[in-house]
């Protein structure tokens, strides 16, 4: 005689899970260990910094040290944000710009290998061109305003945006191919519900390069366009000799290329969950 069999099946207890409450609470501490050792680090290089001005009997002409620099932040902060707006402005609107052309030519030359034949040469050599070299034809078509800027930082953007967007698009392994094409799914469904998902940790790669690149780029565009941005701040600045302004800028520029970084590495972790 068998035994019986035992058909009961085990059921996650539910009441074991995260609730919303300690999930945030989770992030929240996450958060505050990251700005932790974000100031860790700035606080000992700032340590450096002053030890070696110290050490050395650097002049203020030459380098200033951390109180000098932080006096020169309080007392221009004005003029140093309003410089920081104008640049941000251009690169917000320069990446907007790449990223609608990167995604556009990474789109058509992934469904058309004739077309990527055809035009991938004239965009990897307009990518490989110096900014330096066309600056003046930039200059001459968009002037000496904010139009250089984002032309610049459009130039130097897309990219690398395209690149990786392209690779993610490519990326859609032919078992879902042959699953949307039974089920008689046009191109336009294939690159919604399939390509796209699977694009978005490619292509959030490409922005994170592109958006620390984007900043430099404008910046090197005010330098010399003459546009008044955190760039040109900084050539005027070391013009004038004025030191402790020049290192509060360039700090000012630092400390805004890691935050656009963390937050479009922050965006990443949002959408892609």
């Amino acid at each position: 005689m068998t035994s019986p069999v035992d058909t009961t099946v085990d059921t996650p207890d539910w009441r074991a899970l995260p609730t919303r409450g300690q999930r945030a609470e989770a992030r929240l501490a996450a958060f505050w260990r990251f700005i932790s050792r974000v100031a860790l680090g700035v606080g000992i290089l700032v340590a450096l910094w002053g030890g070696a001005i110290a050490l050395f009997d650097v002049p203020i002409f030459v380098a200033p040290g951390p109180l000098d620099t932080w006096q020169a932040f309080v007392e221009q902060g004005d003029r140093l944000f309003g410089a920081l707006g104008f640049t941000l402005t251009g690169v917000a609107i320069g990446l907007a710009l790449a990223v609608a052309i990167a995604l556009s030519l990474g789109v058509i030359f992934t469904l058309s290998a004739p077309a990527s034949r055809a035009f991938m040469p004239l965009v990897i050599g307009l990518r490989t061109v110096p900014v330096l070299a066309v600056a003046p034809l930039l200059i001459m078509i968009f002037g000496r305003g904010q139009g250089t800027t984002v032309a610049t930082v459009v130039i130097v953007g897309f990219f690398p945006i395209m690149v990786n967007a392209m690779r993610g698009f490519r990326s859609v392994s032919p078992t879902v191919h042959e699953l949307f094409h039974v089920a008689g799914a046009t191109w336009w469904q294939l690159l919604i519900k399939a390509r796209i998902p699977f694009a978005l940790p490619f292509f959030f790669t490409g922005l994170r390069v592109a958006t620390t690149s984007a900043l430099l780029s404008a910046m090197l565009a005010e330098w010399l366009s003459g546009a008044p941005g955190i760039g040109r701040l900084i050539y005027d600045a070391l013009g004038y000799r004025d030191m402790p302004l020049m290192f509060a800028a360039v700090a000012l520029s630092m400390a805004t290329a890691f935050t656009i970084f963390g937050l479009a590495t922050a965006l990443e972790r949002r959408l892609a969950r």
